[in-house]
């Protein structure tokens, strides 16, 4: 293609130029860090980790991003060929990952999509796609078949928090018109005799200081979109607001972290409505859960 319409932003750059986009990177695939990752939702790290890979650059972009010396940084990390992506899909099975994890892999999927065309057949773990749910419908369709757990997130129901914190107004119509193509695709979900994922969709949502009554709304909506049983829900506590001060974000109610209420209460409300899925422990909500993306 000849202009970037991979994501809903439809920037319409020439990645090939070098032009960029919203995301902030070109044309070729770069990562960041592979890594076999022990803090996933249970059935995904399960025994022996799962094997993610994170791609630089983001078309999200949140001004509280734990990630963000990767998200926002640009061309960071190692440019990798869609050869250079199998090697080290195979890598991480060989080291013993319960999945291979692409986490932000949006601007990629192009990419992705022919990597996972050549490697598909030679895996023998599912392959987990980990993103923000900022997806467009059309470059999740070529993912089809390719693609065995879907793990987005739903980040907002207010359109005034997205535009606020990730300029993307349109979030939540997007979001839900990606999650209800994931689940097209994977179906219900299932795990295996160890309680290790090998295909579903879990969604994820951050429950962010200040607005745990957007967070109830998301609860109530996803509550309402998707059969309850066929999905999971991961309710994050791990909010740090040390990514928002070092971003200098002038939203002050970022700066503190999650109180037990706010949390709670997000929580009790998925419980009474008959979701199931995962709640986290506070102590997450610590920067040194961050991978470290200077390490080799």
């Amino acid at each position: 293609m000849s202009v970037c319409l991979l994501c809903p932003r439809k920037c319409e750059v020439d990645r090939s130029r070098g032009e960029l986009g919203f995301c902030r990177v070109g044309n070729a695939m770069r990562v960041s860090r592979y890594s076999l990752h022990m803090w996933e939702e249970p059935p995904v790290s399960a025994e022996r980790g799962s094997g993610t890979i994170f791609f630089a650059g983001c078309n999200l972009r949140c001004e509280f991003c734990q990630n963000m010396s990767i998200s926002h940084g640009g061309n960071l990390g190692k440019e990798v060929s869609v050869d250079g992506l199998c090697d080290i899909m195979l890598e991480l099975e060989d080291m013993g990952a319960e999945n291979i994890n692409l986490v932000t892999p949006t601007h990629f999927s192009d990419k992705i999509a022919l990597t996972l065309e050549k490697i598909k057949d030679k895996l023998t773990i599912p392959v987990v796609y980990n993103s923000s749910g900022y997806e467009s419908v059309e470059s999740l369709s070529r993912l089809e078949g390719l693609v065995d757990v879907y793990l987005p997130d739903y980040k907002y129901f207010s359109c005034d928090l997205a535009k606020k914190y990730s300029s993307a107004p349109n979030y939540r119509e997007i979001a839900e018109a990606a999650i209800l193509e994931m689940y097209r695709q994977a179906g219900s979900a299932v795990l295996d005799e160890r309680g290790v994922i090998r295909k579903g969709l879990i969604v994820r949502h951050l429950i962010l200081p200040s607005h745990r009554h957007d967070s109830m709304e998301i609860v109530k909506r996803l509550s309402s979109l998707l059969p309850k049983k066929d999905f999971f829900v991961s309710l994050m506590s791990q909010y740090t607001p040390d990514f928002a001060i070092e971003a200098n974000s002038p939203h002050k109610e970022l700066h503190r972290r999650l109180t037990s209420f706010e949390y709670s209460s997000v929580v009790d409300l998925a419980a009474s409505l008959g979701l199931s899925g995962f709640c986290q422990d506070r102590s997450s909500a610590v920067a040194s859960f961050t991978p470290d993306f200077n390490q080799k």
